[in-house]
This record gives structure tokens, sequence and C-alpha cells, in this order.
């Protein structure tokens, strides 16, 4: 048997196309609730991510930074620098300034003139250098070293002042051209 009478049927139908119209909807605005919280998340993770890379990167700089620091300063300290005026040497060259060198030995003889060059080359005027005959006869004296007949220091003492003399005073009085 089938019912005659075809409103009933149609409304039963109408109806749950309405419900299923309506669970179907209300499905899909929690389905788009739901990837709009999940990109949210996303997005945050994502920012803390680049955040993360921004630490690491600057941590990374940091490390090689500090390492090329210290590997730069435990070059200094195995060999002195010439500009660093002194550094280095070891207390009984007595020096306070001028260049650092790293002898295998050290002489008297070379002691003598290190002291002689830091006597007179240390601190001189620029318009007024030592004379070479000056720091000859010191030499010469340091090193107990006799002076030639006429006067004049010894041949010795007179080339160990002039390999004493600063280039530039050399070059300014037109010297060893």
């Amino acid at each position: 048997m089938e019912p005659t009478d075809d409103n009933s049927g149609g409304t039963g139908q109408q109806a749950d196309s309405r419900t299923d119209d309506e669970y179907w909807r209300q499905q899909a605005e929690a389905s788009q609730d739901a990837v709009r919280r999940l990109t949210a998340r996303l997005r945050g993770r994502d920012d803390r991510i680049a955040l993360l890379e921004v630490a690491f990167s600057r941590t990374m700089i940091m490390h090689h930074v500090w390492a090329a620091h210290l590997e730069r300063k435990l070059e200094r300290l195995r060999q002195p620098d010439p500009a660093s005026h002194g550094r280095g040497l070891p207390p009984e060259h007595g020096h306070e300034s001028g260049v650092a060198v790293r002898l295998p030995h050290l002489t008297r003889t070379l002691q003598a003139l290190f002291d002689v060059m830091q006597e007179y080359w240390s601190e001189w005027d620029p318009d007024r250098p030592p004379k070479s005959s000056t720091v000859a006869r010191a030499i010469d004296e340091k090193l107990g070293l006799k002076g030639q007949a006429n006067g004049e220091a010894s041949r010795s003492a007179q080339t160990f002042a002039a390999a004493l003399r600063p280039d530039s005073v050399n070059e300014a009085d037109g010297r060893h051209r």
C-alpha cells in the first residue's frame, strides 16, 4: 500500500533537506573556523620559528666573531706585531716602548745597541735629530771600543750608529741614496 496523499510525503523530504542543508552549513562553518584557528596557530609558529632563526644566526655570528678575536689575540701573543710599541718584550729588556722583536738570544752587543737606540731615538725632535757622531761615541762607550786617533768614534760604532738611524731621517737629509 502506498499513500495516496502526496503532500504528506513531500513535506517530510523538504524538512529533511532543510535539516541536511543546515547540518552541512554548520559543518562547513565549523570547518572554516577550524581552518582559521589552525592558520592563525601556524602563523604564530612561523613567527616564532623566524625569531629562533634570527637568534641562531646571531649566536652563530657572535661565535665566529669571538673565535676570530681569540685567534687574533693568540696570534699576537705568539708573534708580536712590529707596531706593538714594545708590548711583548720580556721585562728584563727594560724598554717600555718601541718595536717588539723575537730573537733566539740577546748578546751584550745587541743589548748595548738597543739601549743606545732607546736613549737617543725614543723621544727625538724631528727638527733636531741626534748627531750620528754623538750616537757613535755613546756606542763606543757602551761597548768599550776605542775611538779613532783623529778623535772620531770607531768605525764599528759609526756603522752601528748609521744602522740605528731611522729611515725617515736618512731620507730627509739625503743620506744613503
